[in-house]
């Protein structure tokens, strides 16, 4: 019998085909049947009785050729003990770099990526990731994160691009490409399948709640949460995850209506549908829809699922009862297992799957990705004030560095990060610091606080009051989800009552744990700094010493006392394995900072929501300055200044389908080389549903030397700038539109529009 679906030469198609036709049901129920991969010996099983096609090997790893050794010997049981030699597909969450990995190039996270404004260098960074997730034996990474960030009391803000589903949707299309090798796929060893999560909103659930109901009319669910997904599926993402969340009473795990109508209709997905971990038990056991897991399993397959992720043995088992049963067809079936074996031939699988250790040893952390890293940290740094202090001085005499986050690579790394032992080669902010300053210059550490409570107070002031200047290191720790550590994590684990997040079963201990996590900071709860840190910068302020702030968090903290009263302060999210270099790079002016914030920073936590893009309030035209946030969307400065001029918008009549040309001249008017984050605003000054009153809609970051001048162009699709009606139906209105240039969203330095009829 001739196996063309062993044919490299014939078409994927073809091949899918041939193959299909030989596999029996239990293999192709197999193939939809994820497994937690933690051992030789449960993949073998997993292999051999249950026809397993994928799963994720999720654990911490010491040294990147472990990883490779270990996935090979996974493939070799699917390729030796299954009849049809079926390879796996492996995934991990590679969300900013191949973090589990011990070694590898870490880049900032998704938050501090889109910091940097550039989404050029983006996908040079995820094509970086995509090599060492590749030369592991990994062939899918569960990123990018298409949310919008719209509560920063969620604790998976840090992996969203943002508030603006124009930046987040610009960003997110920049990783597909980086990740796949270019619009589409790229058939090669070196890059792997995208995975834009989590579809369709997850990022809004009630009160911050992490994977609480989403309530959310129609117009926000199509106008600020859908077009990044869009973005993605445009870019030829692979992959697309759903979210925990219920949506108007439809949990999206178990909805025919978003994973097949409006995903695979509408939108024109094409690629595989994986469940997060937990998805399928929680529309048993959590959102109720399903008297049973086997009745959880069967909506979720028949809603258009493809991949229980980490299903393992229980999904297999449901799954081929209700197909035997008649509940679920085979066809049905079928259609996955031909998404699921494309997606296998499209990334190689069947060709070679096999990875070279010595060679994963010599592309995971290479030398040119940490150069990369460094300059994603640079780039990520957004300076929030100086009032004259920085650039620092190298010679000082003696400075002293304090704060929880000097001497911490939790601080860089941020969550779904390995963070056990030792690092090889990273250099924290203290560190840093250190190597900067001239060899004559004295600086001590003194801790001061951790995240919560206060240390050595009285030997931070005596340290302060000796020293030229004080470097205050402040923010938050790693965290995932409910802010979580993977400490806690590591207690679920090694528990025997779950085998991961939500969705989950765990004894009383664990949940008594996770719960207490709760109370303290960082948490939904608490968005304002503790008082603990903010108690140490206010003992460093008492002694009159120049203090500088650097926060290292991952979502916008309240910090109105210290914007306030602190002379010099600047963000840099979680920046990764890097961050300590460029940190201080920026702090002594070996560069110049030009990050821009990609979410709005408020002044407490009862201002929240607070964002640019807001909707007009009636008796307030504008925001007065009480209601602005203490540092807004598109912000940031630099240690030079740029002038604006001959903003030019033509036509200034067009139609409903043309194209509107903005151009603006920038001039670095200061005496120092810096970027500036050109931002482009638009609003639809009278139109039938009430709008924004301005929408990101063009920016671009351009690096001049003092007195340089560029000429800058942007481009306008009229058919982007068409208001939400209902049902999923956009259309272009006749009227004005307001254009706005500038340097943040309230920074606007000119103004003109154009009419559309």
């Amino acid at each position: 019998m001739t196996n063309v679906y062993k044919d490299s030469s014939r078409p994927v198609e073809e091949r899918v085909e041939d193959l299909l036709s030989k596999m029996s049901l239990e293999e192709k129920v197999g193939q939809m049947s994820g497994f937690f991969m933690l051992t030789a010996e449960n993949v073998l099983e997993a292999v051999e009785k249950y026809y397993t096609g994928a799963g994720g090997p999720f654990i911490i790893w010491e040294k990147p050729e472990d990883l490779a050794n270990t996935v090979n010997v996974f493939q070799s049981y699917a390729l030796e003990k299954s009849r049809l030699g079926i390879p796996l597909l492996l995934y991990m969450d590679a969300d900013h770099g191949h973090a589990f990995v011990k070694g590898a190039t870490v880049f900032p996270h998704n938050l501090a990526m889109a910091s940097t404004w550039d989404p050029e260098f983006s996908t040079k960074a995820a094509e970086a990731t995509a090599k060492e997730a590749r030369a592991t034996g990994v062939h899918q990474n569960l990123n990018p994160v298409c949310d919008i960030a719209r509560d920063p009391r969620w604790g998976r803000t840090y992996e969203t691009f943002g508030e603006s589903p124009y930046l987040c949707s610009v960003m997110a299309a920049a990783m597909v490409r980086g990740y796949q090798g270019g619009e589409g796929f790229r058939i090669d060893g070196e890059h792997i399948a995208a995975t834009a999560k989590h579809y369709p909103a997850y990022s809004c659930p009630e009160a911050g709640e992490d994977t609480a109901p989403v309530d959310i009319s129609e117009y926000t669910f199509y106008t600020i949460h859908l077009p990044s997904f869009q973005a993605a599926i445009k870019s030829g993402a692979i992959s697309i995850m759903p979210c925990y969340n219920e949506i108007n009473g439809k949990p999206v795990h178990g909805s025919y209506e978003y994973l097949t109508e409006l995903l695979r209709g509408s939108l024109g997905f094409k690629g595989i549908v994986v469940s997060d971990w937990g998805g399928i038990e929680m529309l048993h056991r959590y959102h109720r829809t399903a008297e049973s897991f086997k009745e959880a399993v069967k909506q979720s397959v028949e809603a258009g699922l493809d991949i229980a992720s980490i299903g393992g043995e229980r999904f297999y088992q449901a799954l081929m009862e209700l197909v035997q049963e008649g509940a679920v067809s085979e066809r049905r079936i079928d259609e996955s297992v031909r998404r699921i074996l494309a997606v296998k031939f499209r990334l190689g699988l069947f060709d070679k799957v096999q990875v070279d250790p010595e060679q994963t040893s010599k592309i995971v952390g290479r030398n040119s990705h940490r150069e990369l890293a460094l300059e994603a940290a640079r780039k990520c740094i957004v300076l929030l004030k100086n009032e004259g202090l920085m650039p620092l001085k190298k010679d000082l005499k003696s400075i002293l560095v304090t704060g929880p986050n000097a001497d911490n690579i939790e601080g860089l790394f941020g969550g779904w990060t390995n963070h056990f032992g030792p690092w090889p080669s990273v250099n924290t902010v203290l560190e840093s610091i250190k190597k900067k300053v001239s060899s004559k210059t004295s600086v001590s550490y003194v801790k001061g606080a951790d995240y919560n409570q206060l240390e050595n107070l009285d030997e931070v002031k005596n340290k302060a009051n000796e020293a030229d200047l004080a470097i205050a290191i402040l923010g938050e720790y790693a965290y995932i989800h409910e802010f979580w550590t993977f400490v806690d994590l590591a207690s679920i684990f090694t528990s025997g009552t779950g085998a991961g997040l939500p969705g989950s079963e765990y004894s009383e201990e664990i949940k008594q744990k996770l719960t207490a996590r709760l109370d303290a900071f960082p948490s939904r709860a608490l968005i304002e700094l503790p008082e603990a840190q903010l108690k140490l910068v206010k003992t460093l302020h008492e002694t009159g010493t120049p203090t500088v702030v650097v926060l290292l968090a991952g979502r916008p903290l309240a910090m109105r006392w210290i914007a306030e009263n602190i002379p010099a302060a600047l963000i840099a999210f979680y920046p990764g394995i890097e961050g300590g270099r460029a940190v201080a790079d920026v702090l002594f002016g070996d560069y110049n900072p030009g990050g821009k914030l990609p979410i709005s920073i408020p002044k407490s936590g009862a201002q929240i929501p607070v964002r640019h893009n807001y909707k007009p309030r009636p008796f307030l035209e504008a925001h007065p300055p009480a209601y602005s946030p203490l540092f807004e969307f598109g912000f940031g400065l630099s240690y030079t200044r740029f002038e604006y001029s001959e903003l030019e918008v033509s036509p200034k009549k067009v139609g409903v389908k043309g194209r509107v040309n903005v151009s603006v001249t920038v001039t670095n008017i200061g005496d120092m080389e810096g970027d500036e984050v050109v931002q482009l605003y638009v609003n639809d000054v009278y139109s039938s549903r009430v709008t924004p009153v301005k929408e990101l809609k063009g920016f671009k970051r351009i690096s001049l030397k003092p007195g340089e001048s560029k000429r800058l162009n942007f481009t306008v699709n009229v058919e982007d700038l068409a208001v939400y009606r209902d049902k999923g139906r956009f259309i272009v209105e006749p009227g004005l539109f307001k254009v706005m240039v500038g340097a943040s969203s309230e920074d606007i330095r000119l103004e003109d529009g154009f009419n559309v009829g």
